[in-house]
């Protein structure tokens, strides 16, 4: 009995695969994104305060807080907006996440700054420190570069949390990691 070689020259398939539905830019109802950016506001000022919060209590600066703004971010975006998504929920997801995550930086070197030099704990002060909040996880690199990377890794794990979760995809929101 002689077996013949597999012919890798075709695919076949047993199932056609189903067709993806393009994801629209602007969702149908405005008012949906517009909650859903509210929501997500709340979310950004809630992932800055425990984020803050962790480590001036803790005085562990761990870059796995991030991937928790995120998906407090993401989460709070999709309740508002009724689990709707698509491309303009993930942008605003990504860069609100940026945000909460500069935000409690800020309120971390606003509060060295008023436990160092007495600095009011005033919301002008906090916008001045907001720049700094940005620059933060790029800082890390001068102290331990390899620190820093993990940091900026870990920070992409939460974006990419966020996105996957405000994509509009059935289950994305539960399991943001999940293909």
């Amino acid at each position: 009995m002689s077996l013949t070689p597999p012919s890798f020259d075709q695919a076949e398939y047993t199932q056609v695969p189903p067709p993806l539905s393009p994801q629209p830019l602007e969702p149908a109802d405005g008012s949906a994104f517009a909650k859903a950016i509210v929501f997500g506001l709340v979310g950004v000022v809630a992932g800055a305060l425990i984020y803050a919060a962790f480590i001036l209590i803790t005085h562990i600066q761990i870059g796995y807080l991030a991937i928790g703004v995120a998906y407090l971010v993401a989460r709070a975006m999709m309740v508002g907006s009724g689990n709707r998504g698509g491309r303009n929920y993930q942008i605003a997801a990504i860069v609100l996440t940026l945000v909460s995550v500069a935000l409690g930086n800020a309120f971390m070197i606003l509060w060295s700054a008023h436990s160092d030099q007495g600095a009011s704990l005033s919301l002008g002060n906090l916008m001045v420190a907001l720049p700094y909040g940005f620059e933060e996880p790029f800082l890390e690199f001068k102290d331990n570069a390899f620190g820093g990377a993990i940091g900026i890794f870990i920070l992409y794990i939460g974006l990419r949390a966020a996105w996957r979760m405000t994509s509009g995809l059935p289950g994305a929101s539960q399991h943001p990691f999940r293909r």
